[in-house]
């Protein structure tokens, strides 16, 4: 049975993230660049954002799953108010649970040695701006109604 204990894998958040953007781009943060240890604790993250678990208290406020979130976000052309992003709530829950699927499908794929014809990060990065195009369309319907 595939089995890991969390608490070896050290920690994974905001200024960790920062790092590696800084380091190489924001093409880093995608699931098919992390290494292995950093794409389990986000993985961990997501989940535990997803589920809501932590919401009393007990998430670690320096993760990196929603920053993560909000970057990739913004790089698919989500809408930008100053130093804010215009993204509604059911937006943002949808842009998790794609990118949670998108990561745990990346450590599947590692686990069994496969790779999918087209990288988990173009494909990841294509979904969400799907979403973002989405988002557009039915806030300007709403408008308009």
């Amino acid at each position: 049975m595939l089995r890991l204990e969390k608490a070896t894998l050290g920690k994974f958040g905001a200024q960790d993230m920062m790092g590696l953007i800084t380091s190489t781009g924001w093409e880093a943060i995608l699931p098919d660049a992390l290494d292995d240890k950093q794409l389990l604790l986000v993985s961990d993250q997501f989940r535990d954002l997803l589920s809501g678990a932590g919401w009393n208290g007990d998430q670690d406020p320096t993760g990196a799953a929603l920053p993560l979130a909000l970057l990739l976000l913004s790089k698919a052309g989500a809408k930008r108010s100053g130093d804010s992003l215009e993204v509604g709530l059911e937006t943002l829950r949808e842009v998790l649970c794609l990118l949670s699927t998108a990561v745990d499908r990346e450590i599947v794929n590692r686990m069994l040695q496969r790779q999918d014809a087209t990288p988990i990060g173009t494909e990841l990065m294509r979904g969400l701006q799907i979403l973002v195009q989405h988002a557009r369309e039915q806030a300007d319907s709403a408008c308009h109604a």
